[in-house]
């Protein structure tokens, strides 16, 4: 707007800032992934991921909390000071900053923090970025199984996909992974979700992050498939370690591969998941504002 006098312009940007966020540091991986690390206005970090594929899909990694307070043992942001939720505005900004550089297609709500425990907020943005070239089934929400937001999916807001964190069929070994278990067990979340998936006529999508050692052998990919009933409303997605400070390590190929017939032959559908940005520290659970 240089037809506005420089005064003028100043005191605009002063008051009405273009983004409620600031981009403080960027990061572009060989694949072409970029990771973007934001600041609120009250200085909370935020990441977020555009992820390229070669088949014309520009997938972003949007994030609805400044860290998280889950605590899961295997994720880079559970170790972070958890801030607070994000706003409406923080939330489509991190879409609104990719898509000023070019065309974005897909949205995963994946990055930072649990999203239903931020619903009002994520559900408002997933309203508006439709606009921006987003379609509602263009659009994940991902959970660790935080049952009221599930429960509440199910009947409110636009239709958009839902996609579970699963991890282990076993409830100790869940709940050892992943402390939420012991508020809401998977019985319960594995049961809100199949009300999720009659409601709206969608697959539940099932991501099972492949630990060595810990959750990748033969007889839990058995346990996995005998919870995943009715076979037709659920997609499990295999997902590769990405190196973080946890103590585990990534299951190799031959044992991903050995899980996925096992589910497989048991009328699973399964895939795996293509990494991302590791190299930036930008793939599944490695988001950790580190700059």
């Amino acid at each position: 707007m240089t037809n506005l006098p420089l005064e003028l312009r100043d005191a605009l940007a002063a008051e009405v800032p273009f983004s409620s966020l600031e981009s403080t540091a960027e990061a572009l991986a060989a694949d072409g992934t970029e990771k973007v690390l934001f600041h609120t206005a009250d200085a909370r970090p935020v990441e977020a991921v555009l992820m390229r594929y070669r088949d014309g899909r520009r997938s972003l990694c949007l994030s609805s909390q400044s860290g998280c307070p889950l605590t899961c043992s295997f994720c880079a942001t559970g170790r972070m000071k958890f801030g607070r939720n994000l706003t409406e505005s923080e939330i489509l900004d991190q879409a609104l900053h990719f898509r000023r550089k070019e065309a974005v297609n897909h949205a995963v709500f994946m990055g930072m923090g649990e999203p239903l425990m931020n619903l009002d907020n994520v559900l408002a943005a997933c309203e508006r970025l439709p606009g921006i070239g987003i379609a509602s089934s263009n659009t994940a929400i991902s959970t660790v199984g935080w049952l009221p937001g599930i429960v509440r999916l199910a009947h409110e807001g636009p239709p958009v996909r839902l996609a579970l964190s699963l991890h282990a069929a076993d409830e100790a070994l869940r709940s050892e992974l992943m402390p939420v278990n012991e508020r809401y067990p998977l019985s319960d979340v594995l049961r809100a979700c199949l009300e999720w998936h009659e409601r709206r006529r969608r697959q539940v999508f099932v991501e099972y992050l492949m630990l060595a050692g810990v959750n990748d052998r033969y007889e839990q990919a058995v346990a996995l498939a005998e919870l995943l009933e009715p076979r037709p409303a659920f997609k499990v997605n295999l997902i590769p370690y990405n190196p973080t400070d946890a103590r585990f390590q990534g299951s190799g190929r031959d044992a991903i591969a050995a899980f996925r017939n096992a589910l497989e032959e048991r009328g699973v559908r399964t895939t795996v998941r293509l990494t991302r940005g590791r190299d930036i520290d930008a793939a599944c659970g490695q988001l950790a504002a580190r700059g």
